[in-house]
């Protein structure tokens, strides 16, 4: 079987929760690798506490919680901060995430705004940009058995309030994440 692809995931596609909790879980279960660098994490954090969708310290929770528990796929700074400079775009944020990619080994980007990045120069370094929605109902075609299995442990392990894995591919759709959430509705038989 191949190696599982390096997926960095940018920000805007980590909330609502419900696509992080899957990519996280994906990731456990080696379907894919998640990398990830401080400044996502810190940029997270920011965002999620300013949108009001998490208090500060459940925010600091959740990426303490990655750091700790996926530190082995952490992009060190020193592979890519000082090449940041070198990149094309006007946001900071975005300028840095490409860099981490870029020089960092990723294979994929996720986000939402496929536009604010320089999809040119990330090809240039081995590097795809596409939606969540889009990599996750790929990944669901080339992997469903596994894919599935790892849906149904999500679901059981979500207690407060309790979910089934139809449930779960509901508050994908309502993430955006509508065609994986709809491949996977018909792949599980929900109503």
């Amino acid at each position: 079987m191949a190696r599982p692809d390096r997926v960095f995931v940018d920000a805007n596609e980590l909330f609502p929760f419900s696509v992080m909790d899957l990519v996280l879980s994906l990731a456990e279960d080696l379907l894919i690798d998640f990398v990830w660098t401080d400044e996502l994490l810190d940029e997270w954090e920011r965002v999620i506490v300013r949108e009001g969708r998490r208090a500060p310290e459940t925010a600091r929770s959740v990426t303490e919680a990655v750091r700790r528990f996926f530190g082995s796929t952490r992009i060190g700074p020193e592979t890519y901060r000082s090449l940041i400079s070198t990149v094309p775009g006007p946001d900071p944020d975005d300028r840095a995430h490409t860099a981490a990619c870029a020089f960092g080994g990723a294979r994929v980007l996720l986000t939402r705004n496929v536009r604010d990045f320089p999809i040119d120069f990330l090809a240039g370094h081995g590097v795809a940009v596409c939606s969540a929605d889009t990599y996750l109902a790929g990944l669901l075609r080339r992997r469903p058995a596994a894919f599935v299995e790892t849906l149904e442990r999500m679901a059981a392990e979500k207690l407060r309030p309790p979910m089934s894995p139809c449930d779960v591919a509901d508050g994908l759709a309502r993430a955006g994440a509508t065609r994986v959430a709809a491949a996977l509705r018909h792949r599980l038989g929900c109503p």
